[in-house]
């Protein structure tokens, strides 16, 4: 029996249908960062509701990890976002170490098959109603914590030594990314403040906070 293809991202017309595709769906393959910009474009250049949703779907998505950088750059520079919006985006991408979004099961099933590990019979199907809510965790990538310590600091939304200690909580390669973005705006902050970031960038073990704090010197 042929099964239908699924819809591409740049077939969909509505952003429930986006929402849904972005969830449900396995790990795809990659995908040009042009192809989220321009779907977030399309379905809310109007105005439509939903464009916080679909800009934290679109940019935590599997298929644009690579570049994420674009994608933020993109749906951000798209001006259809919102101070209040691009905020609770940022406090999002910044505090949590995984984003959990909130959403109806019977946007992935409506059914479940339950196993006993203890009996060789079959499974027990278990039916539940589509409209009970799950979460559905979806991972930051380094370079939306970059823009978002860049987007807290900037809007002067958490004190410097605030974002640093998140910082030093996070893996590796993430709290790095967040310095990398305190540095980014260290021109925007009070001198203490900018004095505090070079320091802790110029300190930090990972090169690049400490490669973005040199540049600012040159």
């Amino acid at each position: 029996m042929d099964h239908p293809r699924p819809t591409e991202i740049s077939d969909i017309t509505d952003a429930l249908s986006l929402w849904r595709r972005l969830v449900s769906s396995a790990i795809g393959r990659p995908l040009p960062p042009a192809l989220a910009v321009e779907a977030f474009r399309r379905l809310h250049v109007n105005g439509e509701p939903g464009a916080f949703d679909s800009a934290l779907l679109l940019c935590t998505d599997w298929r644009w990890r690579r570049v994420s950088t674009q994608v933020i750059a993109g749906i951000v520079n798209s001006g259809i976002l919102d101070d209040d919006d691009q905020d609770r985006l940022a406090d999002a991408l910044l505090w949590q170490e995984r984003v959990d979004y909130r959403h109806p099961v019977g946007w992935i099933a409506t059914s479940f098959v339950e196993y006993d590990l203890n009996s060789a019979g079959p499974g027990r199907t278990i039916r539940v109603d589509p409209n009970s809510p799950t979460m559905a965790s979806r991972n930051v990538w380094p370079p939306l914590r970059t823009w978002a310590a860049g987007r807290v600091l900037g809007r002067r939304r958490a004190p410097v030594g605030d974002v640093l200690e998140h910082a030093r909580s996070l893996p590796a390669r993430d709290a790095a990314a967040v310095v990398t973005g305190a540095v980014r705006v260290a021109d925007t902050l009070d001198e203490d403040q900018a004095r505090t970031v070079l320091k802790a960038a110029l300190a930090w073990r990972h090169k690049t906070p400490r490669q973005a704090a040199l540049v600012r010197h040159v």
